[in-house]
């Protein structure tokens, strides 16, 4: 885990998943001013953090206007869900077996906890350990570039984790899919995992652009 060393980083980390939780929606004016205030800190460190959000694509800059959380469109989440499968796959590939094997232990320990939190229904955990879940199988790899993009790509995706697995027929389907993909991934059948896992990324990606087009409807008749 990352080392938070700078008031920068920090503020970065809690805007972050004040964005992640939905308090700034889409298209929030992120107020260096304001958040400066809320945070006790001065305006410098916040509007470097600001900086660092619209990096990593969580935010935009609007020239004279200002630091916005940015707004997704379908072929958005399409490039983000791409760019997931593809690393991820390619993880899963060219991670050497012995590797995966070494982490089995703590692997079928999350697979558990899946299926402790999908019987409880606890849906906030059960999100922040499939981006565990799935982070780890791109680290596992040891490519610190790869990594690197993963986690652009995760960063933007995360807030809409939530929305992919609203309904209780993928919330079902997401805690086996899981299972799967990691019984393939331990009995070295690295391609049925993939399939597993392309399958469960573009399950969730559908449910993600459905519900970004049934809110520009919904947008739209309300104008």
């Amino acid at each position: 885990m990352k080392q938070i060393t700078t008031i920068s980083q920090q503020a970065y980390e809690i805007i972050k998943e004040d964005i992640f939780s939905g308090r700034y929606p889409s298209g929030t004016w992120l107020q260096e001013k304001t958040i400066a205030e809320e945070l006790g800190i001065s305006r410098s460190p916040v509007r470097e953090a600001l900086r660092m959000l619209a990096a990593d694509g969580i935010a935009t800059v609007t020239p004279n206007k200002g630091i916005f959380v940015r707004t997704y469109t379908p072929k958005d989440i399409e490039n983000i869900f791409e760019v997931r499968e593809a690393i991820e796959n390619y993880a899963m590939i060219h991670t050497d077996s012995e590797v995966i094997l070494s982490h089995q232990k703590e692997l079928e320990d999350e697979i558990r906890q899946f299926q402790k939190l999908h019987k409880s229904g606890d849906l906030e955990a059960y999100i922040r350990l499939d981006a565990q879940f799935h982070h780890q199988i791109v680290e596992m790899n040891s490519n610190d570039l790869m990594t690197a993009l993963y986690e652009k790509a995760e960063n933007q995706n995360h807030q809409f984790r939530i929305i992919s697995l609203t309904s209780k027929k993928r919330f079902d389907e997401s805690e086996q899919e899981h299972s799967e993909i990691l019984e393939n991934l331990l009995n070295g059948r690295k391609k049925d995992a993939c399939k597993v896992n392309s399958r469960h990324l573009a399950l969730a990606r559908d449910q993600v652009i459905d519900y970004l087009r049934e809110q520009a409807e919904n947008e739209k008749a309300s104008e």
